[in-house]
């Protein structure tokens, strides 16, 4: 009679599924397991957001947009010599931004320095040659140009009225992640000496 166990074993299977799937023990309100198979309607809520942005927000999108454009990615590579001389490439970097509509690209000179090649991609992702046409080691400045036309220049002013607490941002390509924007303060003010003097 090994039939006796199989059926005791489906029955005890069946009632156990119909327990935890089908019944939700409302004619039992006092079984112990009434409360944890009770159904209850689930309700999803929004988060509520502010309704607009605050003046400062307001402040550094427009900012955003109306410098991002002027903001390029300049990557320079180079061939070197190792201890054995053999030829070893290198590469770098860095941002820059349109001084003119024709084409005057400045960045760091770190970026460029000793390059052979030299390429700046805009903000609409068009990528171009580019000369060096000045370089200023002592000031970390480089000045390039590209053969564009119709660019966006920077809007440049003076820096003689800065003032120690003002905001400031910082829209560039570190890493070669395009368009970031950061924001600071201005700390201090004072000269800086280099080695080089």
């Amino acid at each position: 009679m090994k039939i006796r166990p199989l059926i005791l074993i489906i029955l005890l299977v069946g009632a156990f599924v119909y327990l935890t799937s089908y019944s939700n023990f409302r004619s039992v309100p006092g079984a112990p397991l009434a409360k944890l198979w009770r159904q209850s309607p689930m309700h999803l809520t929004e988060a509520d957001a502010q309704p607009a942005y605050t003046p400062e927000e307001s402040n550094r999108i427009a900012v955003y947009k109306r410098a991002l454009p002027s903001v390029v990615n300049v990557t320079s590579s180079a061939l070197a010599f190792d201890f054995f001389y053999g030829v070893v490439p290198q590469s770098g970097q860095g941002s820059g931004f349109v001084l003119t509509k024709d084409g005057r690209i400045i960045t760091n000179y770190h970026v460029i320095q000793n390059a052979q090649n030299v390429e700046v991609t805009t903000s609409d992702k068009r990528t171009y040659k580019a000369q060096i046409v000045l370089q200023d080691k002592a000031h970390d400045l480089a000045l390039l140009q590209i053969n564009a036309k119709n660019l966006t220049p920077s809007i440049l002013s003076e820096s003689s009225d800065l003032q120690v607490g003002q905001n400031v941002y910082a829209i560039g390509n570190p890493f070669g992640l395009n368009g970031t924007m950061t924001t600071g303060i201005i700390s201090s003010i004072r000269s800086v000496q280099e080695p080089s003097g």
